[in-house]
């Protein structure tokens, strides 16, 4: 579904009655300074965002059955400015803020939130990044783990984060970037 159309999420059923686990982990970025303007702020803030909360409504009595986790993924551009991604950065910031506020909101009702912001990682959505040989490098020659994230390194983090062993973290977002914010 696109979840940058809040009446799609509305609509969505859970094949599920209850939810241990829900991770959002939606995003987008639109490049060549687009989101300078209005048609390409507003698009990436929507599903930044926006369809963040939508999600995370839509599926709350589904994790207070289970006494569920909630992590929302942000972004390290949610810690920092972003020059070319105006509204990518200030949205996964916002990203970042939520998560603390649903963790305030939602933990007495036994849905306890966090969030996990990756640095870069080698996903579609970095290819303009990862694909090109000298910019790889040297974003590789920023970070302290000399390599790019992975898909499996956020999983673990995510996993950590719906488990027992962070039963008493609530409302944290944990940054893994191979050290690349140090």
């Amino acid at each position: 579904m696109d979840v940058g159309v809040p009446e799609a999420i509305a609509a969505a059923r859970s094949p599920f009655e209850g939810i241990d686990a829900l991770v959002l982990c939606q995003g987008i970025v639109a490049y060549n300074r687009s989101e300078f303007e209005r048609e390409g702020w507003e698009r990436v803030v929507r599903v930044n965002l926006d369809s963040l909360m939508h999600c995370a409504r839509h599926f709350k009595s589904a994790l207070k059955l289970r006494s569920g986790t909630l992590t929302i993924v942000s972004s390290v551009s949610g810690l920092r400015g972003s020059v070319g991604n105006p509204a990518y950065g200030a949205s996964k910031a916002g990203a970042i803020s939520l998560t603390k506020s649903l963790a305030q909101a939602w933990s007495g009702e036994g849905i306890r939130v966090n969030g996990l912001a990756p640095g870069l990682v080698d996903t579609k959505l970095t290819k303009v990044m990862t694909e090109h040989p000298k910019r790889r490098e040297a974003v590789i020659a920023t970070i302290p783990a000399g390599r790019l994230g992975l898909p499996q390194d956020m999983a673990g983090a995510a996993l950590f984060l719906a488990s027992p062993l962070a039963s008493y973290v609530v409302g944290h977002t944990l940054v893994v970037d191979g050290g690349a914010s140090l």
